[in-house]
């Protein structure tokens, strides 16, 4: 009994000092504000990428996992000719659709910030309602677009400028790209508006007072303090779309491939977990690796 008091003065003692100051007492409130969240990534994120990377050196004999650990599903993923032609094109494809959409989603924002504040919070509202629509409709829709009689076709050949459809417009890689741009404008529509909210009107103003045309102000005040919801908004895309095997399966056909395909398969089809865990952190590694090249040479020129 005596031993369990002085345990508990002993803890009383530390939470005391640890709950002096009101520095101390904020910090403890906001970690106990970011348990919920914390907790949440914890179990629903990294747990399973913890699973999945174990999975990754282990192999598989008679459809069977065994727990014998090797670095041989690496290797094969990056000594694989076929791996390799399906990684350089989905950062090829992923890169294009996040460039694309970086573009449209800040002349959107932008203009909603500057030019039609009027309705910027309808047009808000409907970038919400475009982001949580439903993803295989749009995918179906563009389908619907693109084919062979989609209304594409039919309205270039009503106009007489071509006698036969476009096969192309379907099954390729401008296709995945323009599906994937269409899903991913409202997701960075946000990023980047929150950021145009750090930039005042009198900062611009005073560019132009001081003679720097349109181009300059955007290049000298505008963009640097935009930049970090830009990049934001670019690295959200790109790594979504290098992970999607959706949009590619269903219209990107042979030239649109990407890797995600090829790791749901073999979680899927052929139960070469261990080989498909590796792929996909090889994926995220080399998307990772970019952005952050990315964000160095960017932190150099956007000053």
């Amino acid at each position: 009994m005596a031993v369990r008091s002085a345990r508990l003065a002993r803890q009383q003692r530390v939470a005391g000092r640890l709950l002096a100051t009101p520095e101390a007492r904020a910090r403890w409130l906001s970690g106990l504000q970011l348990a919920p969240a914390t907790l949440f990534l914890l179990v629903f994120l990294v747990g399973p990428l913890a699973i999945f990377l174990v999975y990754s050196f282990w192999v598989t004999r008679s459809y069977q996992l065994v727990s014998d650990w090797t670095v041989a599903n690496y290797v094969e993923g990056l000594q694989q000719s076929v791996y390799r032609d399906l990684f350089g094109r989905t950062i090829t494809i992923a890169l294009s659709a996040a460039a694309i959409t970086t573009v449209l989603a800040y002349g959107f924002a932008h203009a909603i910030r500057f030019q039609l504040r009027r309705y910027q919070d309808l047009l808000l509202f409907l970038v919400l309602i475009a982001l949580f629509s439903g993803y295989l409709v749009r995918i179906y829709a563009w389908r619907t677009l693109l084919g062979n009689q989609g209304i594409v076709n039919e309205a270039l050949i009503r106009a007489g400028l071509i006698d036969q459809p476009l096969s192309f417009l379907l099954y390729s890689r401008p296709a995945a790209i323009i599906v994937l741009v269409n899903f991913l404008v409202p997701i960075a529509v946000l990023p980047i508006y929150a950021a145009l909210q750090n930039v005042k009107d009198d900062e611009i103003e005073a560019a132009r007072d001081l003679g720097a045309g349109a181009f300059v102000a955007f290049r000298r005040v505008t963009l640097p303090l935009v930049w970090s919801g830009v990049f934001v908004a670019f690295s959200i895309t790109f790594i979504i779309a290098a992970g999607d095997y959706v949009t590619p399966q269903l219209v990107g056909g042979t030239s649109g491939a990407m890797i995600g395909r090829a790791i749901v398969d073999k979680f899927g089809v052929t139960f070469a977990w261990p080989l498909g865990a590796a792929l996909a952190f090889l994926t995220l590694a080399f998307v990772l690796v970019l952005i952050a090249a990315m964000r160095l040479i960017s932190a150099r020129v956007v000053r």
